[in-house]
């Protein structure tokens, strides 16, 4: 099953080439980006320099939205922010921390991408500023990952369906751990009562 769901992302961009990957860009797409590397490598629809230019592109798009959103509709972005609280002490922190290097580097920071972007717009940050760093983070974006599907070619995808795999064998066992959690404590929590 596994398997299958990953060969659909290699069939969209198979099909439709450098639209779904600007799409997947805009919407952040590393895996996109190691796909399309590979493809490349294998000389099947894609070239190198295409793959980052135009992931750039949807990834300056994308991100110049959401930090707009943030800017424009203050409301909203705090009430989004409020409603994942680890996420926003997250990205207060960061920006606090880094300031604008926080631009370059938030893409490679899992989870963080969206409430930094939004953050950054609510506090009233220069518009030029961000779009000089902005640019800087999304070039070096494109590169890694595009790099990383283009040279690594079948290893990266390896590595790609290997963690996978283990993510799934993560998932069922924590929730398998959780589940005897649940049984245990209420068991103890029934003792209790009766023994009141």
């Amino acid at each position: 099953m596994i398997l299958k769901l990953f060969t659909y992302p290699v069939h969209l961009l198979l099909g439709y080439g450098y639209v779904a990957l600007f799409i997947w860009s805009v919407l952040e797409g590393e895996i996109g980006l190691m796909l399309a590397g590979w493809l490349a490598h294998k000389g099947k629809v894609f070239t190198y320099e295409n793959i980052i230019l135009i992931a750039s592109i949807g990834a300056l798009l994308g991100d110049t939205f959401t930090f707009s959103v943030g800017r424009f509709f203050k409301n909203r972005a705090q009430k989004w922010l409020n409603t994942h609280p680890q996420k926003k002490k997250i990205a207060n922190r960061l920006v606090r921390k880094y300031g604008s290097l926080i631009i370059i580097f938030e893409r490679f920071i899992y989870g963080t991408h969206i409430p930094v972007m939004l953050t950054l717009g609510m506090t009233g940050y220069s518009y030029a500023k961000f779009f000089l760093y902005e640019i800087v983070g999304v070039f070096l974006w494109a590169v890694t990952f595009t790099s990383i599907g283009y040279y690594l070619g079948d290893t990266a995808i390896q590595i790609v369906i290997l963690l996978q795999k283990r993510l799934l064998a993560l998932i069922l066992i924590l929730l398998f751990i959780y589940w005897i959690y649940t049984i245990f404590t209420e068991d103890e929590s029934q003792k209790e009562s009766s023994e009141l």
